[in-house]
Order: C-alpha cells, then sequence, then structure tokens
C-alpha cells in the first residue's frame, strides 16, 4: 500500500448518500478554495488585507493576482493571534484573515466583536478549510465571510466554498483544471491496483499540472455541475466520524513519544479538525523521508511564503518542524497503527 497523498476516485464510493445536504444553500461554490479567495477579494473591492504569518502561498495569491497589498499579523507560542500586533496593524478599509490552527480558536469571540464595532470599515474573513465538516457550536461569533477549500476533503476534483452577504461574485465555469484531477484521481486507482510505477508518475504530473492551472489569473472559477453534485452527495458526516476516530487512536498511540519528548503534538484538540494530526519534531526532515520509504506520505502542508520572512518566530518554528500526519477517511485503526510503529522506529 500507499498512504496520504491525492485521493483516489474509490475513496468516495463508502461515502455517497445521494442528496445528504451538507451543502449549504447561501454558499456560493467555486473550483477551488483559491477561486472563493479571488471571488471574495474581487467583491469586497478593497486593497489591502491583513492575514496570520503562518500561511500557505494559496492563501497569498488570490489577493495578490487583485492587486491586494499584503501585510501579515504574529501568532503567540499557543498559536493565538497576536491581538497586539493586529491592533497596530490593521487600517481602516482592510480584510482581516484568520483561521483556527487544528482546534485552537485564534481569537476570542469578544475581540472580534469589538473589531465589528471599533467603527472602522473592517471587512473579518475566516479561513475554514482546516474545519469545515467539524460541527461548531451555534451562537458564536459570526464572520463577515467565510471561505474554505472542499478538496482537502474527499476526492473532489473541485471544490471552494465562500458564505457572505456581499453580492455574488460574477464566475464562469471553466473544467479543464476538474478534469485534469479527476484524471489523476482516476490514474491513482488504477495504480493501486496493479502497481505500474508509471501511473504514479502520470497521475503526480496531472495533479501538478491542475494546480498550476489556479494561479493563472485573479478571475474566479465556479464549481462545475458534474463536481457539485459529486459534492452533494458525499456524506461528511460519516467522513468526519471516521476522520474523529483514526485522530483519536493514533494520537493515543503516540502519546508515550509525546511524553518521552520525541516529538510534541501542535494543538491540544486536533479533534476540532481532523484535517490531519499534526506534530513537532526537531529533525521533520529526515523524519519525512523515512516515513516516505515507508511509503507514508506527509506533507509540510505550510511552506514559508517569502512575504512573511521574519515576521514571525513561531510561524518559521511551526514552518521548520511540524508534520502532517494522514488520518483520513481512506484507512481504519490498522493503518493507525502502522502509523504509530512506523514513526516510532523512525524516532529511535
Amino acid at each position: 500500500m500507499e498512504y496520504g497523498s491525492i485521493f483516489e476516485t474509490s475513496s468516495n464510493r463508502a461515502f455517497t448518500r445521494e442528496g445528504n445536504g451538507f451543502l449549504q444553500s447561501d454558499w456560493q461554490l467555486f473550483r477551488s478554495g483559491r477561486d472563493a479567495m479571488k471571488a471574495l477579494a474581487r467583491t469586497a473591492g478593497r486593497r489591502r488585507v491583513l492575514l496570520p504569518a503562518l500561511c500557505c502561498e494559496s492563501m497569498l495569491v488570490p489577493f495578490a493576482r487583485n492587486d491586494y497589498e499584503l501585510v501579515f499579523y504574529r501568532l503567540q507560542e499557543d498559536l493565538r493571534g497576536d491581538e497586539r500586533d493586529v491592533l497596530n496593524k490593521l487600517l481602516d478599509g482592510d480584510i482581516f484573515l484568520y483561521l483556527s490552527y487544528f482546534g485552537v480558536k485564534p481569537f476570542s469571540d469578544t475581540f472580534l466583536e469589538n473589531l465589528r464595532t471599533s467603527g472602522r470599515d473592517l471587512l473579518l474573513v475566516e479561513d475554514r478549510t482546516q474545519d469545515l465538516i467539524a460541527p461548531r457550536p451555534a451562537g458564536g461569533f459570526r464572520p463577515d465571510a467565510m471561505v474554505a477549500s472542499l478538496r482537502k476533503w474527499a476526492a473532489l476534483p473541485e471544490g471552494g466554498v465562500l458564505q457572505t452577504s456581499l453580492a455574488p461574485c460574477p464566475a464562469g465555469v471553466d473544467s479543464a483544471f476538474g478534469d485534469l484531477c479527476r484524471k489523476a484521481q482516476e490514474e491513482k486507482d488504477r495504480y493501486l491496483a496493479d502497481w505500474v510505477s508509471a501511473r504514479k508518475q502520470a497521475f503526480l504530473a496531472q495533479f501538478h499540472g491542475a494546480e498550476m492551472l489556479l494561479d493563472e489569473s485573479g478571475e474566479p472559477v465556479a464549481m462545475s455541475a458534474e463536481y457539485r453534485g459529486t459534492a452533494a452527495n458525499l456524506d461528511f458526516g460519516a467522513i468526519y466520524a471516521a476522520r474523529r476516530r483514526n485522530l483519536l487512536h493514533l494520537k493515543a498511540r503516540l502519546e508515550l513519544l509525546s511524553a518521552a519528548g520525541r516529538l510534541r503534538f501542535l494543538s491540544d484538540s486536533p479533534a476540532d479538525s481532523t484535517l490531519y494530526l499534526p506534530i513537532l519534531l526537531g529533525d521533520r526532515d529526515r523524519v519525512q523521508r523515512a516515513m516516505a520509504e515507508e511509503k507514508i506520505y506527509c506533507p509540510v502542508i505550510w511552506p514559508q511564503p517569502a512575504e512573511t520572512a521574519g515576521v514571525c518566530p513561531v510561524s518559521c518554528a511551526v514552518t521548520k518542524h511540524m508534520l502532517a500526519l494522514p488520518v483520513d477517511q481512506r484507512y481504519r485503526e490498522a493503518e493507525m497503527d502502522f502509523f504509530a510503529d512506523t514513526l516510532e522506529k523512525i524516532l529511535k
């Protein structure tokens, strides 16, 4: 087997339920999370955005392609936002973007509500890619806009979400990206069936070629009807439950390594996200290579963008030391045991 990396098409099979109702009527759907951000940047009609220093390039491109000035705020050791730094950098008319880091809530509802009532013309935006499918208690602070990627959660060739009271952003449909992603997911299915190495090179090339299409311009592209139907029939509640079981089992298996100081958990509440189980390692790059030799592919999900260099020591440290362990719905507790055993062997 191989573990992690892009989803194969067949991984949707056990979680397909016709008309499950996860997609909300007030969600604008795009081909990717980046396209949702492009739509937000255009409809907001602003020129400056304040982002967390711990972020990925895909969060910057939609604003940069639409001629926004990018400004970054620091994080504290516990991954909560540095409120003083935010207040020092926010200007009237800004977009203020924040996100939870694997269950770590970045700001209190009180802080966000105070920003809203401060008299400044701010647009408060939450990126929910990390916890979109996780349930949240009712009654919490609601941002002015929410963006997220659906593609991180299942074998979806397309899928990005924008929820906002702003006017809808015009967006045409172009299936070139989605069709290339679908080919990659289908080719991975074939590779996992016959282990012909050329297939692996093919699906990786197709996937990377598709990713390049996302950054060609600042214009958003809508989600095509075919892939909207795929997303509408996925049972994200069951997907979340499977991921949560895997994550809690793997975390329990790694507690002894954490107690021995061989690794640290990035978050005390990663089950509130279930995107990955993030850990911090002193020699992350060596461990990542060693895990890959065992066919366990663990991504570095936040390579540091050049624009954030020197802004935040905490963000730099996380970028250098964090490894994301797969816990998704393709796997069960037996695979979590294999991941834990392999990691323990590598660390020893």
